[in-house]
């Protein structure tokens, strides 16, 4: 199986993830923001190209391509609905849309991996999305215990541990995707 631009393109996701995380993290500097904003903008169109170049090759990161989009439009729609039920469901529906990326991201570069003998990696791959399964579920559940004014305690300590588990998964997926450019 020909798999030269799922290589390229998973490359490309995990530079993109990168260059987001240092921007995100520069974003809270005075006079860098500014940079860190359009960085991280360009890291995310090359995150796009990226995950289009590999759905070349493979089906489900075609599928996970047209999700990110979808997550894109919904994301407009969410920041004009603002805050309230309505903003909380349409955060809740993108949380969702994110989840699905990944895991199909996951999935078929993992079955794509058995295909190649390297069963190391898949089961990595596997182990990500199992991981960024529970994440994204305790953030939808923190989200709506934030809306409880009694709950809204323990929202805050769940988002802690949330964030810490969110750092791991996002760690996960980026060794997968530098395993996985380096496998196929």
């Amino acid at each position: 199986m020909e798999t030269i631009y799922a290589s390229k393109g998973l490359k490309k996701m995990f530079i993109a993830q990168i260059g987001g995380t240092v921007c995100i993290v520069l974003a809270v500097l005075p006079l860098i923001n500014i940079v860190a904003v359009i960085a991280a903008l360009a890291f995310s169109i090359l995150s796009i190209v990226g995950l289009y170049e590999a759905g070349r090759n493979i089906d489900g990161c075609k599928t996970a391509f047209m999700l990110t989009i979808a997550n894109m439009a919904l994301s407009v729609v969410s920041g004009i609905a603002g805050t309230g039920v309505i903003g909380l469901l349409l955060s809740i529906g993108g949380m969702v849309l994110q989840f699905l990326v990944t895991y199909f991201v996951c999935t078929s570069v993992a079955e794509t991996l058995r295909r190649t003998g390297s069963e190391e990696i898949a089961k990595s791959g596997d182990l990500v999305w199992k991981v960024n399964l529970i994440c994204y579920l305790a953030s939808i559940l923190i989200s709506v215990l934030a809306l409880v004014p009694v709950l809204g305690v323990l929202a805050v300590v769940g988002s802690f541990v949330v964030t810490i588990a969110e750092l791991v998964a996002a760690i996960l997926y980026l060794i997968f995707l530098y395993k996985s450019s380096a496998a196929l």
